[in-house]
């Protein structure tokens, strides 16, 4: 694949890191627009990576993505992230503007998991981390590609270590946001027989819910041996409601389990510009990465 970035530092970011966004090329002919901030010194020291995936309707800075990220790179390690809704062209104005008309507006669990290595590989190839300290972190559906990256050791990598907020990794997690077992079936029949089913723009195929169908990381969690584990859940969340971040925490030997509870729902208060509760879960998000990696 083609591999190449297109911008240096944000003006806006603390001293001491850097950063570079990026477009990669995938198998089916698509582009993937992607970021990856690094402690500035990256040519002379190597530092641990964190890969970083989003949400269902989500993008690379949903989520206070990109604080989380310049935190772990004031903390000395790298952080990289991809918009998982793919582009049909390598346009640059395109990407940039985030121009809807550009995307594909489908991604499938594989699509998601073969973006993440193609970050990674554009991470090694240009940014000096250790291959060997590598961690996930998942939001939402996020969270289900980063459990069954981490407990497959995807892409050969032996991930240290798994950040989880409100993963949707268990087989009726996506099932009841999108509204049910009946509602559910309807659309995969629709999928099937139309070969895509438009979902409030996000277009789901036959692929899709066969890649949901095909591996529940919350039945694997046991292949991640006794390497640490972080999930946060909040008890007010009902898109992942509360049992199902529990029952993927469960999933794991090695695992501390933090409650919150907010109004904000499945955003965890996250994007806000201040939030003691989401100062709670970065710091701890980076600190748990800093010590594991």
């Amino acid at each position: 694949c083609n591999i190449s970035g297109f911008s240096g530092s944000s003006d806006t970011q603390a001293a001491g890191i850097t950063s570079e966004e990026f477009i990669l090329e995938n198998s089916d002919g698509t582009y993937t627009f992607g970021e990856i901030v690094s402690p500035d010194d990256y040519k002379k020291v190597s530092h641990p990576l964190v890969v970083m995936s989003h949400g269902i309707y989500g993008s690379m800075n949903s989520g206070g993505a990109r604080q989380l990220s310049e935190m772990l790179a004031e903390a000395g390690i790298a952080a990289v992230r991809v918009d998982f809704n793919r582009c049909k062209t390598d346009d640059l104005a395109a990407a940039e503007s985030r121009d809807k008309s550009d995307r594909t507006n489908e991604y499938t669990i594989s699509d998601m998991m073969e973006s993440n290595l193609l970050a990674i590989d554009f991470a090694l190839s240009n940014y000096n981390v250790d291959k060997d300290r590598i961690g996930q972190y998942g939001r939402s559906f996020g969270g289900r590609v980063a459990m069954t990256m981490a407990n497959e050791s995807w892409g050969g990598i032996d991930y240290k270590a798994l950040a989880l907020i409100a993963p949707a990794g268990n087989e009726y997690a996506l099932i009841h946001y999108m509204g049910g077992q009946k509602v559910w079936d309807e659309m995969k029949a629709a999928a099937e027989s139309k070969d895509v089913y438009d979902r409030n723009g996000l277009k789901l195929t036959p692929k899709w819910f066969e890649d949901y169908y095909k591996y529940n990381p919350a039945k694997t969690g046991y292949k991640f041996g006794d390497k640490p584990v972080m999930v946060y859940y909040n008890t007010k969340d009902t898109v992942v409601e509360p049992k199902t971040s529990k029952d993927c925490a469960h999933a794991y030997s090695n695992v501390r389990i933090y409650k919150v509870t907010t109004d904000d729902g499945h955003g965890y208060e996250m994007s806000y510009k201040d939030s003691k509760i989401k100062d709670e879960i970065m710091d701890r998000v980076v600190k748990f990465f800093s010590k594991n990696l």
